[in-house]
C-alpha cells in the first residue's frame, strides 16, 4: 500500500508548515502558498487529500474548491477548509462549493490528527472500491486500464506484453440452476485461481459479468502467453465443490500481444475481445492469438447481425418442410419446419451461420416465436393426420412466456395440440429445471408431443430421458451416416431404438439418405425416418404440390 499523499494550501508560511509538520505523520505533505500554484500541482501529480487556507489574496480558497470540483480528474479529492472564520456564512459557502469538512483555527491538534487519518482512510478505501471488483477483490476495468497503460511504457527492447480476455462457459447455467450466490462463489474461487497463475508483476482484473482479463509483461516470446492460457484453462477447468454441489464449467481465452497487435490499452483489449471470440466460435474451452483477418471477420459479422435484427421485421424468414416418414407403412406422419432467411443481398443464408449469431444476442426467442407462430398456421392447412415438429431452443425454454407461446400459436391458427411436437436438444438438459420441467409437462397434457432432438451428440443420460416427458428421441445423423460401415453406430442405433421401445416412446433416425440406411434402421428398430432419401426441405407451396396433392387426390 502507497503512503498517502496531502497537499497543503495556505499563504502564511508559518501556518503552513506547522500543519504540514503535523500531516507528515500520516502522509507525503506538497506545499502551495497560493491557489494557482496549488491548482497546478492537484494537475500534474496525484492527492489524496487537499487541505487548504479559506482566506487568501486573489485566488481564494472557494476559488481553489470549486476548481478541483469542477475538474474531471480532481472532483473525487477530498477538501478540508482551515480558517479562523466560523461564521454561519463562511461555513455554509465552502461547503456549498464543495469542502469535504470544515476545520477552526486554532486547531485543536489531536483532533485534527485523528480527522486527518479517518478522511485519508475514507479516501483509500473510496479509491480501492473505484479500482477494484467488490466481489473478487481483483483490480477493475479501470484499475486494468492503468496498469496495461503503465506496461506499455515500460517496455524495453525485445520485451512484449500480452493482454488475455477469458469468459466463463456455462456460467449462467449455474446462476440459473445453483443461484446467484452459488455464482458468486464460483466467481471467487476462479479469482483465487487465476491469481495462484501468475507473477507478482502480472494484473489480473475482473471485467464484469463472468469476463476476467491478465495483463502479462515483461515478455520475450508470445509463446509464454499462450503457456499461460493453457494453464488458466485447464484450471479453470477443474471441478469445483460449493456448497454440495459439484460445478464444472471451463473457459475460453482472447490474445493479444504488444507491439505488434497494438499500441495502446484500447486496441490491445478490442483486439484480445476479437481473438476471445474466434476461441468460443472454434468449440469454446480454448485459446486463440489475435490475427489481423480478425477484424475483417468482426466487421462482417457485426454487419450480419444488424441485418439480422431487420430480417423478422422485414420478412426475410421462411420456413422449408422435411418429412417424416412411417417405416412400418412408408407413409408420411408429418413434416419438420426448418428456418431459412432470404437475405437480400446475400441470398440464401444457411441456418449455421444465423442460429448462433440470434441466440448470442438474444433473437433467438423472438425467431422462434414466428417459427413457432407460422408452422401452426401452414400445419393448420394439412390434412388432418399430419404432424408439424418445431424446434425450441434452450433459451425458449428459460423464458417464463414458452406455455403462452405455444397455447397462443395453436390458438391463432386452430392447429390441434396432438398435431404439434416441439423438438428440444440434448442442451436442453442445462437448462433443466422444476419450472422448466413444470411447462413442458402443462403442453404435454395439452396433447403436445415432446421429442428429445440430435440424440447421442450432448448429454445423453437416463436421467435426462426420465426427468423430461418425452414422446420420441431422434437419433443423430452422425450414427445413421456409418450405420453400413460402423459396427458401433450400428449397434448405438440398436441400442437407442430398444431403449425407446422399452420407454414406449418413439425412435426416428435422422438423415437418412440410402435404401441401405433406411432398411438398416428400421431392421435395428426405429418407427420413423428423416433425410433426403425422401425429400430435402422444400418451402410449404412445394411441400403442397409434392406431397400434399396427391394425399388429398387419394383421399378424394
Amino acid at each position: 500500500m502507497r503512503r498517502p499523499s496531502v497537499l497543503v494550501v495556505d499563504d502564511d508560511a508559518f501556518s503552513r508548515a506547522v500543519v504540514s509538520k503535523k500531516v507528515a505523520k500520516l502522509a507525503d505533505v506538497v506545499e502551495a502558498a497560493d491557489g494557482v500554484t496549488a491548482l497546478s500541482f492537484l494537475k500534474s501529480a496525484v492527492f489524496d487529500l487537499a487541505i487548504m487556507d479559506l482566506e487568501m489574496p486573489g485566488f481564494s480558497g472557494l476559488d481553489l474548491i470549486r476548481c478541483i470540483r469542477g475538474h474531471p480528474n480532481l472532483n473525487h479529492i477530498p477538501v478540508i477548509v482551515l480558517t479562523a472564520n466560523g461564521s454561519r456564512v463562511a461555513l455554509e459557502g465552502a461547503l456549498t462549493a464543495g469542502a469535504t469538512s470544515f476545520l477552526l483555527k486554532p486547531l485543536n491538534w489531536s483532533a485534527f490528527g485523528a480527522h486527518i487519518a479517518h478522511v485519508l482512510q475514507l479516501a483509500y478505501r473510496a479509491g480501492h472500491l473505484a479500482m477494484h471488483d467488490v466481489l473478487t477483490g481483483l483490480p477493475n476495468r479501470v484499475l486494468l486500464n492503468e496498469r496495461l497503460e503503465r506496461a506499455l511504457g515500460g517496455m524495453h527492447g525485445a520485451e512484449m506484453v500480452a493482454t488475455h480476455i477469458l469468459d466463463l462457459d456455462h456460467f449462467k447455467h449455474v446462476n440459473d440452476t445453483l443461484g446467484h450466490s452459488v455464482g458468486d462463489r464460483l466467481l471467487r474461487i476462479v479469482a483465487e485461481r487465476l491469481r495462484a497463475l501468475v507473477r507478482e508483476t502480472d494484473t489480473i482484473a475482473r471485467m464484469g459479468g463472468d469476463e476476467f482479463a491478465i495483463v502479462q509483461g515483461n515478455l520475450m516470446q508470445s509463446a509464454d502467453a499462450a503457456t499461460l492460457a493453457e494453464r488458466v484453462i485447464a484450471a479453470v477447468g477443474e471441478p469445483y465443490e460449493i456448497d454440495g454441489h459439484q460445478v464444472v464449467i471451463g473457459t475460453s481465452v482472447g490474445i493479444a500481444v504488444a507491439p505488434g497487435d497494438g499500441a495502446g490499452p484500447e486496441q490491445l483489449m478490442r483486439n484480445a475481445d476479437l481473438a476471445l471470440y474466434r476461441a468460443k466460435s472454434s468449440g469454446r474451452g480454448t485459446f486463440r492469438l489475435f490475427e489481423p483477418e480478425m477484424n475483417a471477420q468482426m466487421q462482417a459479422r457485426r454487419a450480419l447481425e444488424c441485418d439480422l435484427r431487420k430480417a423478422l421485421a422485414g420478412r426475410q424468414f421462411e420456413l422449408h418442410y422435411q418429412p417424416v416418414v412411417n417405416l412400418l407403412d412408408n407413409e408420411i406422419t408429418g413434416f419438420e419446419a426448418l428456418i431459412r432467411w432470404h437475405h437480400p443481398d446475400k441470398g440464401m443464408v444457411p441456418p449455421g451461420a444465423f442460429i448462433p449469431l440470434a441466440e448470442e444476442i438474444g433473437l433467438i426467442v423472438p425467431v422462434g416465436e414466428w417459427v413457432l407462430r407460422e408452422a401452426c398456421a401452414t400445419a393448420a392447412r394439412w390434412p388432418q393426420h399430419l404432424n408439424v415438429a418445431v424446434n425450441i431452443s434452450p433459451a425458449q425454454l428459460r423464458q417464463p412466456g414458452l406455455l403462452e407461446a405455444v397455447t397462443g400459436a395453436l390458438a391463432h391458427s386452430g392447429l390441434a395440440p396432438e398435431r404439434l411436437e416441439l423438438e428440444i436438444t440434448e442442451t436442453a438438459h442445462l437448462v433443466d429445471n422444476e419450472a422448466t420441467l413444470a411447462v413442458l409437462h402443462r403442453l404435454r397434457a395439452l396433447g403436445v408431443r415432446i421429442a428429445n432432438d440430435d440424440f447421442g451428440t450432448g448429454y445423453s443420460s437416463l436421467s435426462y430421458l426420465q426427468s423430461f416427458p418425452f414422446d420420441k428421441i431422434k437419433i443423430d445423423r452422425s450414427f445413421v451416416k456409418n450405420i453400413a460401415a460402423s459396427a458401433g453406430s450400428l449397434n448405438i442405433v440398436r441400442a437407442v431404438a430398444g431403449l425407446a421401445h422399452g420407454l414406449g416412446i418413439t425412435a426416428t433416425a435422422e438423415g437418412v439418405e440410402s435404401h441401405e440406411q433406411a432398411a438398416k434402421v428400421k431392421a435395428e428398430g426405429c418407427t420413423e425416418m428423416q433425410g433426403f432419401l425422401t425429400s430435402q426441405p422444400l418451402p410449404a407451396e412445394e411441400i403442397e404440390r409434392v406431397f400434399l396433392a396427391k394425399l388429398r387426390e387419394e383421399a378424394a
